[in-house]
């Protein structure tokens, strides 16, 4: 039987990260409403997924287990950048 040692040391961390994602994200829309370049947009939308799947994670019962749904939307915010960064490349050409 494992038990955490400072759960609220955890969700402490969890929130900080989630909010430092929330601020990057701002930046990036900032840096999108500048260039309207898709890649910022792209690093919106993975900066806001990421950021609230933290704080979906703080609400969980247990947390060390996860879910296949939080688990498909950072795949989705991943695949996004990717996607953007594909297009960039592969349009400069």
């Amino acid at each position: 039987m494992t038990q955490m040692l400072h759960p609220f040391t955890d969700i402490f961390l969890l929130g900080f990260i989630a909010g430092c994602s929330l601020v990057a994200a701002l930046f990036f829309l900032r840096f999108w409403r500048e260039t309207r370049d898709l890649l910022f947009l792209s690093f919106v939308v993975f900066f806001v997924i990421q950021g609230f799947s933290n704080m979906f994670v703080i609400s969980l019962r247990h947390p060390n287990l996860g879910s296949p749904l939080l688990f498909a939307l950072r795949l989705f915010s991943v695949l996004v950048v990717l996607g953007a960064i594909l297009r960039k490349n592969l349009s400069q050409n």
